[in-house]
């Protein structure tokens, strides 16, 4: 499935900021997930230029890890990605290979981002617009070479300022990518708090999210429903309240 340029977005984005028109090349990558192995070191994405005029772009391999429920990313050698800067035809595409240069770890899976972004031109001297750069992050995980499945442990807890956290601790050997889910008690007849946006957790780590006091249950339930969705399928569980 393409990933493609949301223009009347970031039209609507200039609009409410009063910022000047908007300038962006658009283009489309296929696939946008690369699994590495062992078995097979090195995959290739199509990179195909939706616009009329030449467009220039260029690639990046990044380390992906996560902290306190945040991403991190830094400069890696572990893969390289060709070529690693392009000139696209209008309307052309363009094959980029992706190899790993590492031997995979033995029983954790490994993830990194490949950065695909494109180099805007200097602008025209009588431009007075905003120039955009449209720079897509692709997931990279490499597969352990005895792999485990991602096994998410779920808990939720109340802060002093009465604010309700839900947090998703991995404590498998691979990936886990939670599509959504929705936290009410089990007691109470409230609506249920929402959190619609996909996120991974990457293992051995564990992820947050917060909701705060005005828009969460009452302070006397002790007992939460949880449902939600993973690349592993739909879910439900109860969970006590934790400290």
């Amino acid at each position: 499935m393409d990933l493609r340029l949301a223009t009347l977005g970031l039209a609507a984005l200039a609009a409410a900021t009063w910022l000047p028109p908007a300038s962006a090349g658009t283009f489309t990558i296929s696939p946008l997930r690369v699994d590495l192995s062992q078995a097979t070191p090195a995959a290739a994405l199509t990179v195909r230029n939706e616009e009329n005029v030449e467009v220039v772009i260029q690639v990046e391999t990044l380390q992906w890890s996560q902290a306190d429920g945040q991403d991190a990313l830094e400069p890696t050698r572990d893969l390289v990605g060709s070529p690693l800067v392009f000139t696209l035809p209008p309307n052309g595409t363009q094959l980029v290979r992706v190899a790993l240069r590492r031997s995979p770890d033995e029983r954790r899976e490994l993830s990194y981002r490949l950065v695909v972004q494109e180099v805007p031109p200097p602008p025209s001297p009588d431009f007075t617009g905003l120039q955009v750069a449209l720079r897509m992050s692709l997931p990279v995980f490499v597969a352990a070479t005895t792999p485990s499945a991602h096994e998410l442990q779920w808990s939720v807890t109340r802060g002093a300022d009465g604010a309700l956290t839900v947090t998703a601790n991995n404590t498998g050997g691979s990936h886990a990518r939670v599509l959504g889910f929705s936290v009410a008690p089990v007691a109470a007849t409230t609506l249920p708090l929402e959190q619609p946006v996909a996120a991974y957790v990457l293992p051995g780590t564990a992820r947050h999210w917060r909701f705060d006091a005005s828009g969460a249950a009452p302070a006397a339930a002790t007992l939460y429903r949880l449902h939600g969705r993973t690349d592993a399928g739909e879910f439900t569980m109860e969970l006590p309240l934790g400290q």
